[in-house]
């Protein structure tokens, strides 16, 4: 089952070059924005609220250190054969499929490993946890028969009777509907509402992902970017980048993008960037390549306390 990433889960506003706090003042640490780079802003935004990049591999829950353009990993599973899981909204949960260790299971553990549940799924070979609901109470996982929402409170395993491919920033985030890439070939953009059980085409294209302003969703056509209504509606070119090769992955403000670029060191030899890029003004910039930039399970999270876990890998 191919998933890709997306950006979630920054408790981040902006009032001109002010970081803004939840009640709309004005943060005493602010960012001038005004002849910053995007990588140059993100990393400012790192050192005032924790703000960063994170991906699973098999080093483990990776955090992306903006100036240095690496990863620096914790490691909460211990199982070698996790490589890939869904990471909560504020980077601080990860829910993985566990198979060879133990009967089938989702489990879901804290960052720093500690306070693991498990949640047995006999009936099914594999379960691929996709992204956490807005609320953090469910996880939208995938299997041979299509979708379904795992209720953590209950352990029940809610069908959705859909087929296709989704990514992290798949639910809407009032968490009503989910946004896939609809049949077994793909190529169209749809909307399934989790209330009335309907599901509805709004595109043609790949790797559809929610806004956080929710009023956006972005989608891939070729090496071209574009966004659509959630109720659907004329398409709206959002920009186009040669090999251009993953979906687009928006911070919670819906300022900046993140997308991955693939390179050639020569004929034949590819190389991967993955990107950043500040919408209002087109400046982008290389955050991380090789293996970390073609991680699919990556978004972006604020949270100091995961910074201060992680250690650099290699």
């Amino acid at each position: 089952m191919r998933t890709t990433a997306a950006l979630l889960g920054i408790v981040l506003s902006f009032q001109g070059a002010a970081i803004v706090d939840d009640t709309g003042r004005a943060s005493e640490n602010t960012i001038d924005a005004e002849d910053l780079s995007a990588r140059a802003e993100l990393d400012g935004l790192q050192k005032q609220r924790g703000l960063t990049i994170v991906l699973f591999n098999e080093d483990g829950l990776g955090a992306l250190q903006f100036k240095k353009r690496k990863f620096a990993f914790v490691r909460p599973f211990q199982d070698r054969y996790i490589n890939s899981a869904a990471i909560s909204h504020d980077g601080m949960q990860v829910a993985a499929f566990q198979l060879f260790t133990n009967a089938p299971s989702i489990v879901v553990v804290r960052a720093d490993g500690t306070d693991l549940r498990r949640y047995l799924q006999p009936r099914y070979h594999y379960l691929v946890p996709i992204c956490w609901s807005p609320d953090d109470r469910s996880v939208l996982v995938s299997s041979k028969d299509g979708f379904a929402v795992l209720d953590l409170k209950s352990n029940l395993l809610r069908q959705v009777p859909v087929q296709g491919t989704a990514n992290p920033q798949c639910w809407s985030p009032d968490g009503k509907r989910i946004v896939y890439e609809a049949g077994s070939g793909g190529g169209d953009v749809s909307v399934y509402d989790l209330e009335s059980g309907i599901s509805t085409r709004i595109a043609e294209g790949n790797e559809p992902t929610w806004s956080p302003d929710v009023n956006r969703i972005a989608f891939r056509r070729g090496d071209t970017y574009y966004t659509v209504s959630p109720s659907g509606g004329p398409a709206i070119k959002l920009f186009h980048k040669r090999r251009a090769i993953s979906a687009l992955y928006w911070s919670p403000d819906s300022r900046f993008v993140a997308y991955v670029h693939q390179d050639y060191f020569a004929l034949d030899v590819e190389f991967y960037h993955l990107m950043v890029r500040r919408l209002e003004d087109g400046d982008e910039d290389w955050v991380a390549d090789g293996a970390d930039a073609v991680a699919w399970w990556c978004q972006c999270v604020s949270n100091p306390s995961l910074l201060k876990l992680a250690v650099p890998a290699r």
